[in-house]
């Protein structure tokens, strides 16, 4: 694998990587910046669904199952559970005004 932008790969991951596995299988990530790039990579494939049932995407693969497979397999999902944090995250802000209610 070639070398990667640390700082890049923190702030977006599917730029450093091609998919969510490939980050826990870097060797030149440490765990906790493992973890960050997933949960990086989880807000945005988060925002592309949200995207996506607006009908406002590109036809970018959305990899939000492949990212939670990634941190099951790196163990992250076991902490929350300790931690009593595997709450699902709070969803991305949606435009104030907006009655997504009406059809």
């Amino acid at each position: 694998m070639a070398e990667i932008d640390k700082k890049q790969a923190l702030i977006n991951p599917s730029k450093e990587f091609d998919k969510p596995k490939d980050v826990v299988e870097s060797q030149a990530l440490s765990r906790s910046e493992k973890k960050k790039a997933l949960e990086q990579w989880e807000i945005d494939a988060r925002l592309m669904q949200v995207a996506s049932e607006e009908g406002m995407t590109g036809g970018e693969p959305n990899r939000l199952g492949e990212v939670k497979k990634a941190q099951k397999d790196l163990g992250v999902v076991d902490e929350r559970k300790k931690k009593g944090d595997d709450k699902k995250p709070t969803p991305p802000a949606t435009k104030i005004g907006v009655d997504s209610t009406s059809t």
